[in-house]
């Protein structure tokens, strides 16, 4: 039998030896014989129907014993080939398989990209569907897809000023000369041993004296039931449209939103029904400033925004990918402020005003670390202040490490997005112009617009066409 072999590869004939492919026997072409599928007796040569241009690479891994790519053909095609002719990646040249990887790092990015971005907790689609559930539909996207429509996106920023709203109410309720004045302290100090009761204000505290002499004008008490009621309807209303309940909750916005709910009205109960039960009752009035601290989270509504900006959501999801990077951090950051704490109360134990013990040394390293530097805990012997220069730098130098990592993802998941919203434009013009051959003007200028304007929305091109399309998927 002849050493020699054919091989035609998509209609390109290449030569080379038995003993050169056997060399890799776990292969495809190391176990070629002449009854495989891929021979042909007519021609007396072996038929392949791939990519003629890359397997001039595959030949040279059985000739070399390695694999090494060429740089301008993408990484899928090298991923299908190996798959094809059985070539395990462990063969791959060291030079050549950052390359190869990088290939799948940006699929992955991709893939998780796309998922970020899909409706997860409605996954409406556009077939027909009957009419309640239309209905379900309509309100869904209204509320949770500022880019359905027109009315959506006026709707979300409704939202976002309510939020902010929300917001600055408590922080006017606050404010001294917003609130009015009902009673003097010692009148009510009066009243309350008159009664009997006991009174847990303290008279030298005028934050305490504030808000037990005044009340919040009664413009403000009823901004903040608008706002509770709008939170309230919008959340039953987003629920209540929700085609799959358990996905609701796995979504943090919708749980806090159940949160402050009812933390938000347990506030407007006692408001309303136990006020003056607040004065007496020191339990109650810790239940009622935990809800009110919870009511403060509503400010993180903002977060929506991401439905609407993509940039943002990008943002949120880099801090997520660099959650192994953030824990080291704060392990390594632990770990330092021990040190220092430890090391400044002993460097300053022969000062007897400074220090007083390692719990203060804790505060001292967290605000030095940080560059914060308040100053209200500073060392003063020469061996307290060297240990106090090394705090800062090392505070410097620890903190300064993470945000190259943070950053380049950023980076990586920015571009991988405009990219992504670039490819979704281009085939959100392409249906247009399937739909309606004669739009192709307007697609036109709509395609010069996308260079121009690359946070354009999609669904204004959409609404060219009488057929409107919701992909949330793409």
């Amino acid at each position: 039998m002849s050493d020699e072999i054919h091989i035609n590869v998509g209609g390109t004939l290449f030569e080379t030896k038995w003993s050169t492919l056997q060399r890799h026997c776990d292969t495809l072409l190391g176990s070629l014989t002449t009854t495989s599928e891929y021979y042909n007796n007519v021609k007396k040569q072996f038929f392949f129907d791939r990519n003629p241009e890359l397997f001039n690479t595959i030949l040279d891994f059985y000739r070399n014993g390695v694999i090494h790519f060429p740089t301008h053909i993408c990484g899928w095609n090298w991923k299908q080939e190996l798959e094809f002719w059985r070539i395990p990646v462990t063969d791959i040249s060291e030079c050549c398989y950052p390359k190869y990887i990088k290939y799948e790092k940006d699929q992955n990015l991709v893939n998780y990209i796309k998922n970020a971005f899909v409706v997860r907790t409605a996954e409406y689609q556009t077939h027909k569907v009957s009419c309640l559930a239309g209905i379900k539909q309509r309100i869904w996207l209204f509320l949770e897809e500022p880019t359905s429509s027109i009315a959506a996106k006026i709707f979300s920023v409704f939202y976002l000023l309510i939020v902010l709203l929300s917001a600055i109410t408590p922080m006017l309720a606050t404010y001294p000369d917003v609130r009015q004045k009902f009673v003097d302290i010692d009148i009510l100090i009066y009243w309350v041993n008159l009664n009997g009761l006991n009174l847990w204000i303290n008279k030298e505290n005028p934050k305490e004296v504030m808000f037990v002499t005044t009340v919040a004008p009664k413009w403000l008490k009823d901004l903040d039931l608008f706002i509770t009621i709008f939170f309230s309807c919008e959340q039953i209303l987003r629920f209540a449209s929700c085609s799959r309940k358990k996905e609701y909750f796995k979504d943090w916005l919708n749980v806090l939103d159940i949160i402050l709910f009812f933390a938000m009205w347990t506030i407007f109960i006692i408001d309303q029904l136990f006020e003056e039960k607040l004065l007496e009752n020191y339990e109650l009035l810790i239940f009622y400033s935990v809800c009110y601290c919870l009511a403060v989270f509503r400010l993180l509504r903002f977060f929506r925004i991401t439905k609407q900006y993509s940039a943002l959501r990008i943002l949120l999801m880099s801090v997520r990918a660099s959650i192994k990077e953030l824990g080291l951090l704060s392990i390594t950051f632990l770990i330092f402020v021990l040190l220092f704490a430890n090391l400044i109360y002993f460097a300053e134990l022969r000062d007897p005003t400074t220090f007083p013990d390692m719990v203060k040394g804790l505060w001292w390293s967290v605000v030095t670390m940080t560059t914060v530097g308040y100053g209200d805990e500073v060392p003063k012997s020469a061996l307290g202040r060297i240990v106090g220069s090394l705090c800062a730098v090392s505070g410097l130098l620890l903190l300064a490490m993470p945000i190259a990592v943070i950053a380049g993802k950023f980076n990586d998941l920015y571009e991988k997005n405009a990219n992504r919203e670039d490819f979704k434009k281009l085939h959100t013009i392409r249906k247009i112009c399937k739909v309606h051959p004669a739009s192709n003007i307007i697609t036109l200028k709509q395609s010069k617009r996308l260079k121009n304007t690359p946070d354009l929305n999609t669904r204004e091109l959409e609404s060219n066409s009488d057929n409107k399309i919701f992909d949330i998927d793409m």
